[in-house]
């Protein structure tokens, strides 16, 4: 009987064309399957966690190198554990997916501010952007939310916290 194991695995690059088929190449020549994957590029650095799993055992070094060994230059960081289904399982909460849109001017602590307000009102982050243009500041997000939450006065208080 094969044994499957499965890691969660993270790169950070410098921004250029072709980094994912680097990636999913080096996974796929290891006999991987990926079977989950969130990737964005931010101020020209593109980042990517990507769950795979894996029919043979390696170990963190060989993915890493495997991995690290399909780019030319240095400035590569890549991360490879054990993924831990156990530890990550959380008690079911009865929740609705939104998405979240927020603009307003930016100031210091505006993304402490929203993302505390989210946290302390138990609302789970589950993908979230968050970028400024000029004194304009945008968030965007996918978010659990509780069911016994009232979804206006969400929006209305988010509101008002980007206002402020």
């Amino acid at each position: 009987m094969t044994e499957h194991t499965r890691y969660v695995i993270s790169v950070l690059s410098p921004d250029k064309v072709g980094i994912l088929k680097k990636i999913t190449s080096a996974i796929a020549d290891l006999g991987g399957n990926i079977d989950g994957m969130s990737q964005t590029v931010v101020n020209h650095y593109f980042t990517v966690i990507i769950m795979a799993q894996f029919q043979a055992i390696y170990t963190h070094e060989s993915i890493r190198e495997m991995i690290r060994d399909s780019f030319d230059d240095d400035g590569v960081s890549v991360v490879v554990q054990n993924y831990q289904e156990s530890e990550l399982k959380r008690e079911p909460k009865s929740t609705d997916r939104y998405i979240l849109t927020l603009t307003g001017k930016d100031r210091p602590g505006i993304l402490k501010t929203v993302t505390s307000y989210l946290a302390d009102n138990e609302i789970n982050i589950e993908d979230y952007y968050f970028t400024i243009l000029g004194e304009q500041v945008t968030h965007i997000g996918e978010l659990s939310v509780p069911v016994t939450i009232d979804i206006k006065q969400l929006q209305g208080e988010l509101q008002t916290l980007v206002s402020a």
